[in-house]
């Protein structure tokens, strides 16, 4: 599947002649067939915003999980602010990001552990959106976490057992689907779908990784880099900031 609009529209057709039902995580049981949509914002709301629009044109509901604490963006700020509740204006779910390596051990153990901390953060969400946030996503979750199945009850886990095992899941992760999408839901194999998108790699052309990802650090380099570096692993491999300088 391309990193295009059209492409995001034409699976979310393919979905939809397929029999699927598109349901939050909250709204699915009791559906026969149905695909959760979710969206990771790793780096720009800007271009969640645009994804919420294409999806809510197409008649589809998602859930859209943002960080907290990003060095990306702020959510504190009015324009940031904005752009998140102009996302569930459009009839999308807000849910929690959660960065586990933002914390050191001695934090989670003064506060009772990552469950504790990560309802705090859901909490400071709410207080700063004044949006309702029902579920959680993990940013860069390690082996323990994903193999803890951390009970956030009444929050959901979005990589509780229930939604990471009991449905098919396939993610776009680093801009690579790890499976063939397109043939998971071609197959009809699979009557519970768990699809992760991230809307930062999508444009209105196909665009490589190296491409996107320099068109995004050319907009505030060198600062922009470095935050970029400190998020996305090995990132010299892809792309240096020397190559940039020189127009490589």
């Amino acid at each position: 599947m391309k990193f295009t609009y059209d492409a995001y529209k034409k699976m979310i057709d393919d979905l939809r002649r397929a029999g699927y039902t598109f349901a939050g995580y909250e709204s699915q049981e009791g559906l026969d067939r149905v695909v959760i949509l979710r969206h990771d914002i790793d780096y720009c709301l800007n271009k969640a915003v645009k994804m919420a629009e294409l999806e809510q044109a197409s008649g589809v509901r998602s859930t859209y999980f943002v960080l907290l604490k990003s060095s990306f963006y702020n959510l504190l700020a009015a324009e940031n602010l904005r752009l998140l509740k102009r996302i569930k204006e459009l009839g999308h779910d807000i849910g929690l990001h959660f960065d586990e390596l933002s914390y050191t051990n001695e934090y989670y153990d003064e506060h009772g552990g990552i469950r504790n901390v990560i309802l705090e953060e859901v909490k400071l969400l709410e207080q700063v959106s004044g949006i309702a946030v029902n579920s959680v996503s993990m940013h860069r979750p390690s082996r323990k976490t994903l193999e803890s199945d951390i009970d956030l009850s009444p929050v959901i886990n979005s990589y509780g057992k229930y939604f990471f095992k009991g449905f098919k899941y396939v993610s776009d992760s680093r801009r690579r689907w790890r499976e063939d999408v397109d043939g998971i839901i071609a197959s009809a194999e699979y009557d519970r779908l768990h699809i992760l998108t991230h809307a930062f790699w999508y444009n209105d052309k196909e665009k490589d990784l190296r491409s996107s990802l320099e068109e995004f650090i050319k907009d505030g380099m060198p600062d922009r880099y470095r935050i970029l570096n400190d998020n996305f692993t090995d990132l010299e491999e892809v792309i240096t900031l020397e190559d940039i300088n020189n127009g490589v």
